[in-house]
């Protein structure tokens, strides 16, 4: 599991002063990122220069409980799934209280930047899918 954490800004919420329901998928991207540089893989500074693009083919997202400005967010994410040419990504939110808040799932497929085909799971990512994988 990889364990990233993010505090609720001001920009996070609605009207109601509770998380925009959106930016829970946005966080989850913002975690997926983190993930990825975390074992070597930034991602690259334009398509040209990536060996592979993840791109999302599906996301589902659970809201347990609201989520306010100043919240501070434990994100744990943990490799669901791992297939030859796609994967899928779990993420549990909990506030600062050690309260479940949300949670959600993406599934990517790995495709080639440059013919936008799918392609098998470069090693050095399942790697470091299966080193999550819970």
């Amino acid at each position: 599991m990889f364990v990233h954490r993010l505090t609720i800004q001001l920009a996070d919420t609605d009207a109601y002063s509770i998380l925009f329901f959106p930016n829970q998928l946005r966080f989850c991207q913002v975690v997926f990122q983190a993930w990825l540089a975390s074992v070597g893989l930034p991602l690259p500074i334009d398509r040209a220069r990536a060996e592979f693009l993840c791109v999302v083919v599906r996301a589902e997202a659970d809201y347990e409980a609201p989520i306010n400005v100043g919240d501070e967010l434990t994100c744990a994410y943990s490799a669901a799934r791992v297939g030859a040419t796609s994967f899928t990504n779990a993420i549990r939110f909990t506030n600062q209280r050690g309260e479940p808040v949300g949670q959600a799932r993406v599934v990517y497929v790995v495709i080639d930047p440059r013919t936008s085909a799918k392609m098998t799971i470069p090693p050095r990512l399942r790697s470091g899918l299966e080193a999550i994988a819970g």
